[in-house]
């Protein structure tokens, strides 16, 4: 270890078994690593400090709200709903949010790897706190590969990501992109480590084997490269099956499920904002989604205004501004009702992912391996069941492909990228993507621009890197 190095990292002092309280601070504190990890509880520390990293407000309305702008279910970010988006704004910021969740996650990994084993009470601390950190560290890399790179190119594009493996330094901070098929292994080489060291699924607040099998599985999927779809299926079955055997379930309805938010047992990976005392100042979670959007959309009210489900996730909300009671409709299962009191009575939760996702993944594994239309509806319509909806079947591939999207959409939508990438990966019947005919009559969709610019601080001063295709022509 260079004894030199300074991590820039914040370190809240909690324990695993401890307090569930979250971190929501930015990195604070200048530390070397001699004096940030000594004993078992410093890696602790460190390594709630890496959640840190993707408890930020860009995690929220930012983070989902560009995938829904894009979709077209609300208009939160206009650059990203006309596909227009620029190289400034939301993209700078998710930009900088990921980089700093992967630093984060890179402190925890080389301090922790670096605290002689008999430091902890048990042998297996160690690596399971170092299988949470590289599955922190694949999951923000792979936000970063749906956003800003061409995830969908060929393996030999160079059109991948900067894959951020050890801590930034003056030497290392500006970095080549990855072709497409190296991103893809760095990527899997984290959550393969993930899968091996991480805890069993105990709190859907902390990374276990179980997310890493989910987040691979999602991975192969939108990959599709030969034998993908069948590895994804056997992921998906086995994240379920051990998840639920861990305590998981599905909750009765979408009511109760975004009543108990946080607490949630269908939820394998969730965030919260605790103590949002200033509502406003936490402007993209509250603020954000009540009162800066301007509602759902006309082609996204014909699909989910029109569901039974619609009226359990979203609501006339208030604005979070004192002395503005103005209503909107708006999702209420992510801003609350606008309170404008602070406080704790309400729980502002982010779901990055739950067993829904997990069921209609398999159901679309299903079919792409060659189970019966019967066979691959199943999952769907169990799903429905909580919901009391009849069962669905499907006459046909394109009948079934649509109708999974519709589900999608009803049960997913806002919460993370199922819905959006559910869009691309699904197809009509002339073989094109769904999302062309979901969004045909209010934009022109450019199947170059569903990928987001890499932003101006990045193009300005990284000399090795190159802009995604589509944005030649901004100015930085």
């Amino acid at each position: 270890m260079n004894m030199k190095r300074y991590l820039y990292i914040g370190i809240l002092m909690f324990t695993l078994s401890g307090c569930e309280k979250f971190i929501t601070q930015e990195p604070q504190y200048l530390l070397t690593p001699e004096v940030a990890v000594t004993d078992e509880a410093s890696a602790k520390g460190l390594l709630n400090g890496a959640y840190a990293g993707i408890s930020t407000n860009d995690w929220t309305a930012r983070f989902t709200g560009g995938f829904s702008s894009m979709l077209g279910i609300i208009n939160y970010n206009n650059g990203a709903y006309t596909f227009n988006m620029t190289s400034t704004g939301d993209n700078e910021s998710l930009w900088k949010a990921f980089y700093i969740a992967a630093n984060n996650a890179n402190a925890a990994i080389e301090g922790i790897g670096n605290l002689p084993v008999e430091q902890f009470k048990n042998s297996h601390v160690k690596p399971e706190l170092l299988g949470e950190a590289h599955g922190l560290r694949a999951f923000t890399h792979l936000y970063t590969f749906w956003f800003f790179g061409r995830w969908f190119d060929q393996p030999d594009s160079k059109f991948g990501i900067i894959y951020k493996s050890e801590l930034s330094t003056l030497s290392n901070v500006y970095q080549e992109r990855l072709d497409v098929k190296t991103s893809y292994e760095k990527l899997i080489e984290d959550l393969d480590f993930a899968i091996v060291n991480a805890p069993t699924f105990y709190s859907n607040k902390r990374f276990s084997k179980q997310l890493a099998k989910a987040l691979k599985a999602k991975l192969l999927l939108n990959r599709g490269w030969a034998g993908d779809y069948a590895a994804a299926l056997i992921l998906v079955n086995q994240a379920i099956t051990e998840s639920e055997a861990a305590g998981a379930k599905l909750e009765p309805s979408l009511t109760a499920l975004y009543t108990n938010s946080w607490d949630s047992k269908e939820l394998l990976f969730c965030r919260y904002r605790e103590k949002t005392d200033d509502i406003v100042a936490a402007y993209n979670f509250t603020y954000g989604y009540n009162y800066a959007t301007l509602g759902i959309t006309p082609q996204g009210n014909a699909v989910i205004g029109t569901d039974p489900r619609h009226p359990e996730g979203w609501g006339n909300v208030k604005s979070p501004i004192t002395g503005n009671n103005t209503l909107k409709w708006a999702p209420k299962k992510l801003c609350r009702l606008g309170r404008q009191v602070g406080g704790d009575n309400d729980k502002y939760t982010t779901y990055h992912l739950r067993l829904t996702e997990l069921y209609l993944m398999k159901a679309e594994l299903l079919q792409k391996t060659g189970a019966t239309l019967v066979q691959s509806m199943e999952p769907i319509n169990f799903i429905r069941d909580r919901s009391h909806l009849l069962p669905l079947s499907a006459i046909d591939k394109v009948d079934f492909e649509k109708k999974l999207f519709t589900e999608m959409l009803n049960e997913l939508n806002l919460e993370n990228d199922a819905d959006w990438m559910s869009s691309l990966r699904l197809k009509d019947a002339s073989g094109n993507p769904l999302l062309l005919q979901f969004r045909s009559t209010s934009v022109v969709v450019d199947m170059n621009r569903i990928i987001w610019p890499i932003p101006s601080s990045e193009m300005k001063f990284n000399k090795l890197i190159s802009q995604n295709t589509g944005y030649e022509q901004l100015i930085y």
